[in-house]
């Protein structure tokens, strides 16, 4: 087996891409690496945006006031959520873990600028709409 060196931010973002408890860093790279894009690379917060109640580009913020930080994200085209560093998270709580190096609900943590609508909201209107998420 041949050795290939990463640093540290290379390392999170694969840490932050693998599925909890399931890859391993190398599973993430073969993941997306080697595998054609589908349909499941299209992100969590896509029905929203085709119900009208997201945005692409719009801006979303995650306060923590224990810790005195506010972090920003932008909604993708594809319905991906995209944190200032350039990473884009298919789902909002996998983003929040990046950040947080702890699981956090992202869909209660995140809320969409201005209006402060969270997205488990915005989630619960799109199924009271009947769209399937």
């Amino acid at each position: 087996m041949r050795t290939i060196e990463i640093d540290e931010e290379v390392y999170s973002f694969l840490q932050a891409q693998a599925k909890a408890w399931i890859e391993e860093p190398n599973d993430v790279l073969r993941r997306l690496l080697l595998t054609e894009p589908t349909h499941r690379d299209e992100g969590a917060l896509l029905p929203l945006i085709k119900a009208g109640l997201l945005q692409p580009a719009e801006r979303l913020m995650w306060k923590r006031p224990r810790l005195g930080r506010v972090h920003y994200a932008t909604v993708l085209p594809d319905g991906r959520l995209q944190l200032a560093n350039g990473e884009a998270f298919t789902k909002p709580s996998p983003a929040c873990k990046a950040l947080s190096k702890q699981e956090t609900d992202g869909w209660s943590a995140w809320h969409r600028l201005p209006d402060n609508t969270s997205l488990k909201d915005l989630r619960a209107e799109a199924r009271r709409r009947g769209v399937a998420i």
